[in-house]
């Protein structure tokens, strides 16, 4: 029986890939997933002109399936979507008419899928996809590392919805650069932000679903924290399986607070 730690990473790829014909396991919600809404006459008009399906969009990815072989199917994580767009499209179903076009780049290659909803003067389809995708895409912050970012606002932290504040430590050195400097310390119930006294755009915002482990040691009088960060591979993905990572930046701060460390855990 797998794990749960091997659970989550064969189902990590659901926002980031785009996968076509996929096992039926794979058309499931994962843990965190939950469908938005269901369209049942859906053409997938670039790849599959002429046939109906059901789209299903999450609130990861979208997916079609075709109503003729559920074996057809598309599975398009949101990370991998560059714009989206309305425009005219001929579908052998309905004829000239109002389409999502879906501009999507992955793994080197880009790709255009367009969907026409059949049903009649229905707007569903373009403005559930949109919405989703927009509200997915400006929540980053809550699942990617984030580098001189506009995250810090006259040296206070701009906070995300639903996100608080557990301690602000002053005086923290960050020696991940060639030359050390002198910043302040956010610890959330999301995140770690650090950013630099002198230049506030000078900093990063670190999720802790991003952090692989932590190593803690003392040199008196200040405390060293190491931390190691992952990030999605620019590596092929593994066929039926889970995206590599690679090791992010290593972010090290000293510090003589008390155990901000323990916090962090």
């Amino acid at each position: 029986m797998a794990s749960g730690t091997d659970r989550e990473k064969e189902e990590d790829w659901y926002d980031r890939e785009i996968r076509f014909d996929v096992r039926p396991e794979q058309l499931e919600r994962r843990r965190g997933e939950f469908t938005v809404d269901t369209m049942d006459s859906v053409e997938d008009t670039k790849g599959n002109n002429g046939e109906s399906g059901l789209l299903h969009v999450t609130n990861l990815r979208m997916m079609w399936l075709s109503k003729t072989s559920y074996r057809t199917n598309l599975s398009i994580g949101y990370g991998c979507i560059v714009n989206i767009n309305i425009r005219t499209a001929n579908s052998r179903l309905k004829g000239q008419t109002q389409a999502l076009f879906v501009l999507t780049k992955y793994n080197g290659s880009r790709f255009e899928f367009i969907f026409t909803n059949l049903a009649r003067e229905s707007p569903r389809l373009f403005t559930t996809v949109q919405a989703v995708f927009r509200a997915y895409d400006t929540s980053k912050l809550y699942r990617d590392l984030k580098l001189r970012g506009a995250v810090i606002k006259d040296k206070e932290l701009i906070l995300l919805p639903e996100e608080k504040i557990f301690n602000k430590i002053p005086g923290v050195w960050n020696l991940s650069a060639d030359q050390g400097n002198l910043g302040t310390f956010f610890l959330t119930n999301v995140r770690i932000v650090w950013f630099a006294n002198l230049a506030e755009n000078f900093n990063v915002s670190i999720p802790y679903i991003q952090i692989k482990n932590i190593k803690v040691s003392r040199t008196a009088p200040l405390l060293r924290i190491l931390l190691a960060v992952l990030l999605p591979s620019r590596m092929p993905p593994r066929p039926h399986g889970s995206l590599h990572y690679d090791a992010g930046p290593r972010i090290e701060v000293w510090t003589s607070a008390c155990h901000p460390h323990q916090v962090i855990r």
